[in-house]
């Protein structure tokens, strides 16, 4: 009895070490498992850190980059001299269309026949607009219900501003600023200043024989995105 009694008591120590063996590795896989769980969000929150700090800095270089790219873009008599064939030839382009609707009146659709003249050269009328109030320098006299400004270009040349209620409207008044250019003996393209967003900027512009570029409306857009 005495040597069951001993070997029973040998076999509960054994099995008591071997459950407190299991325990405590158990014990040192949970504490691996959460040391490493710490580590990795540890790794996780340092590399979102080092994102978060890279972002402001790639969006400043952005910008960096993009005020140098438009101070190093001056403009030139050779940009001058490489648009004014196109517009010698929509001037005429233009006279001729004029001449088919019986000449530049009220009752003209001047959108339309702006964009006949400048599509029959292969070319594009670009169109942009923007909400008046986001204007730096907003024109004056202009009533409540014009909000909306309308800007023509075309061979990245400036053609006229128009304000209106809304975007069709502006365009409209826009293009019949235009085209009143061709009204003249001829069409010329110059470097004249303009406002951007509160900075004075040079800008390719369309201007009649007689024009004074005093004055100008202030560009939607910097002029040298769109060259």
């Amino acid at each position: 009895t005495s040597v069951l009694t001993s070997k029973s008591t040998s076999q509960v120590a054994t099995s008591l070490l071997a459950s407190k063996g299991s325990s405590q590795t158990s014990g040192s896989l949970v504490s691996k498992s959460t040391s490493l769980a710490s580590v990795s969000q540890l790794a996780s929150k340092s590399s979102s850190q080092t994102s978060t700090s890279q972002l402001p800095s790639k969006s400043t270089s952005q910008l960096s980059e993009s005020s140098v790219r438009f101070s190093c873009c001056k403009l030139t008599n050779e940009d001058v001299k490489q648009k004014q064939p196109f517009f010698n030839r929509l001037y005429k382009t233009v006279a001729w269309k004029l001449v088919a609707v019986g000449g530049f009146s009220s009752s003209v659709n001047h959108g339309e026949l702006l964009n006949a003249a400048v599509e029959a050269l292969k070319a594009t009328l670009d169109v942009f607009f923007v909400p008046l109030k986001e204007l730096a320098d907003l024109p004056e006299s202009k009533s409540s219900q014009e909000n909306i400004v309308c800007e023509l270009r075309c061979k990245s040349v400036y053609l006229g501003t128009g304000c209106g209620k809304s975007k069709e409207n502006a365009k409209a008044v826009a293009s019949r600023e235009a085209l009143k250019l061709f009204l003249k003996k001829k069409v010329v393209v110059k470097i004249c200043k303009r406002k951007y967003r509160g900075s004075e900027i040079e800008d390719l512009v369309l201007l009649d024989e007689e024009s004074r570029p005093v004055n100008l409306p202030p560009a939607l857009k910097h002029p040298q995105e769109l060259l």
